[in-house]
């Protein structure tokens, strides 16, 4: 019996993830391994279809991580994102319910996936220490997926499910609100 080369294993992994985050109307975009954004100017523009894929998740083209690219190109899913423990403990008062969420390892739940057109890309700062709270990604960001690799050597979750169609104001509002109240925790006077 052959063994299988465990790059080509992985490769075939990721590829075959770019097929099904695809196939749900999701764009992709190749993301290096070992960082978390895309490093080829003008990925925004992309729109991987399927007979692109092959080409840009093959294991040889550099690409060790998917993401899915947010708001417009995706049918208008947008992340929340939520970069402390704070506003993952305040998360469930002030967002509207998702069972669509995902995280890593040291950061469960810390992604949750809705449909809001029209929302924008904010983010939501400590007042004091300018490290990011909560940060609403739409058209032009995109987000790690399942199986991609956290720069720790986390593994992310998989985009399972259907996100809920929230107003993307009322999402923008709530999420703004959730950001006040990791605030005035933080800093209670």
């Amino acid at each position: 019996m052959a063994l299988t080369n465990p790059m080509t294993l992985q490769s075939n992994i990721l590829l075959n993830a770019a097929f099904a985050y695809t196939a749900r109307g999701f764009r992709v975009v190749p993301v290096p391994p070992g960082i978390k954004g895309p490093n080829r100017k003008g990925w925004e523009k992309w729109r991987l279809g399927f007979d692109d894929l092959h080409e840009h998740f093959n294991g040889t083209s550099g690409a060790g991580n998917i993401g899915v690219m947010l708001g417009e190109p995706s049918g208008h899913l947008v992340d929340v994102d939520l970069d402390c423990i704070e506003a993952i403990e305040l998360a469930d008062e002030y967002l509207p319910p998702t069972h669509v969420v995902t995280g890593r390892l040291s950061m469960p739940g810390s992604h949750r996936w809705y449909v809001a057109p029209g929302v924008k890309t904010k983010q939501h700062r400590d007042p004091v220490t300018k490290k990011m709270i909560v940060e609403v990604r739409s058209t032009g960001a995109q987000t790690l997926v399942g199986p991609s690799v956290h720069p720790s050597g986390e593994e992310y979750d998989h985009l399972d499910g259907i996100p809920p169609t929230v107003d993307g104001d009322e999402l923008a509002a709530q999420v703004a609100a959730l950001a006040e109240a990791v605030a005035r925790r933080r800093y209670p006077n």
